[in-house]
């Protein structure tokens, strides 16, 4: 009985030392066309949880990926939240004001910024174009993005 009630505690505190990020991340990259806007929405939930959708316009499927962030991932990503000082992004930022713009918008908790891009230019291409430039909010906003989207990527990747 004591071996039982010891597994248990163990497993609660378990459970209350993995971290948990800041807030909500949502992560939406649409790209604008013909037909509208479509692109992905990932969200990643302050325990690590996350989906990844595809979106047209206003309508968005059910996810098509789902998985959770490991607790070193978790810690990565907080630790990039608070380096970006992400409540602090403006709201809009741009580099192109061209037909057909690359839109990335990254909602955290309920403060929301969104960057355009170029026509098929990729946060990538945008960070190392911006870094030249010296300290700018788009590449503390791509730091985030960029570093969110490779941990959901990477955890996705791997086999279970």
């Amino acid at each position: 009985m004591l071996a039982i009630c010891g597994s248990a505690a163990g497993t609660a505190e378990a459970a209350q030392a993995r971290p948990r990020l800041p807030a909500r991340l949502i992560l939406r990259d649409g790209q604008q066309g013909v037909a509208g806007e479509s692109g992905t929405i990932v969200t990643i939930e302050r325990d690590g949880r996350f989906q990844v959708a595809r979106f047209a316009n206003h309508r968005i499927e059910g996810p098509h990926q789902k998985g959770i962030l490991r607790a070193e991932a978790i810690r990565k990503l907080a630790r990039t939240f608070t380096r970006v000082h992400a409540a602090d992004l403006p709201g809009v930022m741009s580099r192109s004001a061209a037909a057909n713009p690359h839109r990335l918008q990254l909602s955290v908790g309920k403060r929301m910024s969104t960057l355009t891009l170029f026509p098929g230019e990729t946060a990538e291409q945008a960070a190392a174009a911006l870094a030249r430039s010296g300290p700018n909010p788009a590449i503390r906003f791509l730091d985030l993005w960029i570093t969110a989207q490779n941990l959901v990527a990477r955890e996705h990747g791997k086999k279970r």
